[in-house]
């Protein structure tokens, strides 16, 4: 017999890992992170207004908006491929910005840029693809469930149709 906590959760569980291994404290430290999968290999990982330089390394915030991104990214073309419109290619430019709020260090921002190459897909329905996108992503609901604030434009790359 199943309690009403575990009729809400999804038999469906999608996991995915990443090891970080950080020296020092935080305004002189390095570490470098490493996913699952074995993506990348060793990615060195810096915080923000660390007082180390490290060509190539990534942050927090660039890993938060990596992973919106690629999460909208993939929902959208499910979402422009249901509708009928299977894009070519989308590009998705993502920013996170963190900020304090009562003392604490949060994601505030999510600002996504959306450019889509598909054929007869017009401006409008994009805008709504990717409002439809946006309820789907489970990164996008996510952060929005933590109160971050999104801002997403898109734009259509390519409308004509190509001859068959």
């Amino acid at each position: 017999m199943s309690d009403v906590h575990d009729r809400s959760v999804s038999d469906e569980a999608l996991e995915g890992g990443v090891l970080v291994l950080w020296n020092g404290d935080l305004k002189s430290g390095a570490g470098s992170l490493q996913f699952e999968s074995g993506a990348g290999g060793d990615m060195p990982l810096l915080w923000p207004g660390s007082e180390v330089q490290a060509a190539g390394a990534t942050s927090p915030e660039e890993l938060a908006a990596a992973a919106h991104a690629a999460c909208f990214a993939m929902t959208l073309a499910h979402t422009l491929a249901r509708a009928g419109r299977t894009p070519r290619e989308i590009t998705v430019t993502a920013r996170a910005t963190f900020g304090v709020v009562d003392r604490v260090r949060l994601i505030r921002r999510s600002e996504l840029q959306v450019s889509v190459d598909a054929d007869d897909l017009s401006e409008s329905d994009l805008s709504h693809a990717a409002e439809l996108a946006g309820r789907s992503c489970p990164v996008s609901n996510t952060l929005r469930a933590g109160g971050v604030l999104f801002d997403v434009r898109t734009h259509v790359h390519s409308v004509a149709t190509r001859p068959g």
